[in-house]
C-alpha cells in the first residue's frame, strides 16, 4: 500500500528522502484512527531514524513515547528470553534465537527500535518434548498438547505464561522445513549475547533467508516489518551475505518464488545491494505450479480461501513436498496422514468426512474452517 511504503521510506531512508516521505505520510495519516498494526510496529524505528535526520517537530513527541514503550517491553522480553535460555541450556538443550531478538541485538543494535510481541526459540527436534516439559515447569503452558504428529509435520508450538506473554518453541526454523536441511541453520550459527547469557542465532545469510520467506506471504497483521528487518540487516557494518548460498537455500527448501518476490521488491524500492549476477540467478530460479498456487492462496482473503478448496489442497501439497524435500512418488504415501494432521481429523473416516464437507462447501458456497497451524 502507498501509505505503508511511505512509512517504510521515512523509517529507512536518509536525509531529504526520509524527511520528505515522513511529511507526506504524516499529512495523509491520522495515527489515532487509521494506523494498521503492521504500520504501528514501525513507529519506534521511524522515531530513531527521524531523530538521526535531525527532525524536531511536535509529532516527534508522540513517536518518542511509542519508542520508550517498545524499549520497556523489549527489556522485559529479553529478561524472559535469557531466563528461559539459561534453563534450557542447563538441561543440555541447544538453543537458537529466531526473529525479533537476534535481529534487535545483532542488526538494529537498538533495544527499542524493533518491537517484539513474543519470544521465538529453536531447539533440536529430538529435544522438543523435553524442552516443552521444562518450560511447563517454568510456567509456560500450551493450550494443546505437543503430539508426535505435531513433531513430524509442524514447526512450532505456542506457549503462554500467567502474565499473558507468548513463547513460540520451534523445532524447525520455519513451516515446511525439511529435517534433512534444518541443520544448515545450526551449522552456520553465530553467538548472540543477552546480559549474562549467550545463545545462538542464524548467520546473516540464513537470517536474511528467514526474514524474506517468513515475511513475504500474506498475514492477518500486514507483515511489512520484514522489509525493515532485511534493510537493517544488510546495512549493518561487517555483515556479508553469501548470495549463492541464499539461492541454494531457496532451491533446497522449494521457496524460489518467495525469494524472487522479496528481493525484487527490496531492489526496486529500497536500492537493496544485490549483485547483478546474483539477481540473474534469482530470476532464473524455477517456480513450480504448486508454489504459484500456494502464493495465490496465501494472498487471498480468508473468505476466498474458504471457497477455494482446490487451491487449499495445492497449498497443503506444496508444504508437504517441502517437508519431504520434494521427494518422489514414494514420499506421497504419507500425504493423507499429513492432511489428517493439518485438518485435525481424528482418523481416516473423519478425514474423509471433512473432505466431503469441503467439497460440499465449495458446491454450496459456504465457508469451511479448519484448525489453524
Amino acid at each position: 500500500m502507498p501509505d505503508q511504503e511511505l512509512l517504510l521510506k521515512a523509517a529507512l531512508m536518509h536525509g531529504d528522502e526520509a524527511v520528505s516521505a515522513w511529511k507526506k505520510w504524516q499529512s495523509g495519516m491520522d495515527m489515532e484512527r487509521e494506523l494498521d498494526q503492521g504500520s504501528f510496529r514501525l513507529l519506534p524505528l521511524l522515531y530513531t531514524n527521524l531523530r538521526q535526520q535531525g527532525v524536531d517537530e511536535p509529532g516527534m513527541g508522540k513517536l518518542k513515547g511509542i519508542y520508550r514503550q517498545a524499549w520497556s517491553k523489549n527489556q522485559t522480553l529479553f529478561h524472559e528470553i535469557a531466563r528461559v535460555v539459561k534453563r534450557l541450556q542447563s538441561a543440555g538443550i541447544r538453543t537458537m534465537l529466531l526473529k525479533g531478538a537476534p535481529l534487535s541485538l545483532l542488526y538494529y543494535k537498538n533495544n527499542g527500535a524493533r518491537p517484539m510481541a513474543d519470544i521465538d526459540v529453536l531447539v533440536p527436534r529430538k529435544e522438543a518434548t523435553s524442552a516443552c516439559r521444562l518450560l511447563d515447569e517454568e510456567g509456560w503452558h500450551s493450550l494443546l498438547p505437543l503430539t508426535e504428529m505435531d513433531l513430524q509435520y509442524g514447526h512450532a508450538i505456542q506457549l503462554e505464561n500467567s502474565a499473558g506473554r507468548e513463547f513460540d518453541l520451534h523445532w524447525r526454523p520455519f513451516s515446511g522445513c525439511c529435517d534433512a536441511h534444518d541443520n544448515d541453520f545450526w551449522e552456520g550459527a553465530v553467538d548472540v549475547v543477552m546480559g549474562d547469557v549467550t545463545a545462538l542465532a542464524p548467520d546473516p545469510t540464513h537470517m536474511l533467508f528467514h526474514v524474506i520467506i517468513h515475511g513475504v506471504p500474506g498475514n492477518p497483521v500486514p507483515p511489512i516489518r520484514w522489509i525493515a528487518d532485511a534493510v537493517s540487516l544488510v546495512r549493518t557494518p561487517g555483515v556479508t551475505i553469501d548470495w549463492q548460498r541464499l539461492i541454494n537455500l531457496s532451491e533446497k527448501h522449494l521457496v524460489g518464488l518467495r525469494l524472487k518476490v522479496g528481493l525484487r521488491y527490496l531492489r526496486d524500492t529500497f536500492q537493496f545491494p544485490i549483485p547483478q549476477e546474483g539477481m540473474k540467478k534469482v530470476e532464473a530460479l524455477p517456480v513450480s505450479y504448486l508454489e504459484g498456487m500456494e502464493d495465490r492462496f496465501m494472498m487471498a482473503t480468508r473468505e476466498n480461501k474458504n471457497r477455494r478448496p482446490y487451491m487449499a489442497f495445492c497449498c497443503h501439497l506444496c508444504r508437504y513436498r517441502r517437508l519431504t524435500a520434494g521427494g518422489g512418488p514414494a514420499s506421497m504415501a504419507g500425504f493423507p496422514r499429513y492432511i489428517q494432521w493439518r485438518l485435525d481429523a481424528k482418523n481416516f473416516h473423519d478425514l474423509l468426512a471433512r473432505g466431503l464437507r469441503v467439497a460440499g462447501s465449495r458446491f454450496f458456497s459456504k465457508p469451511f474452517n479448519v484448525r489453524p497451524r
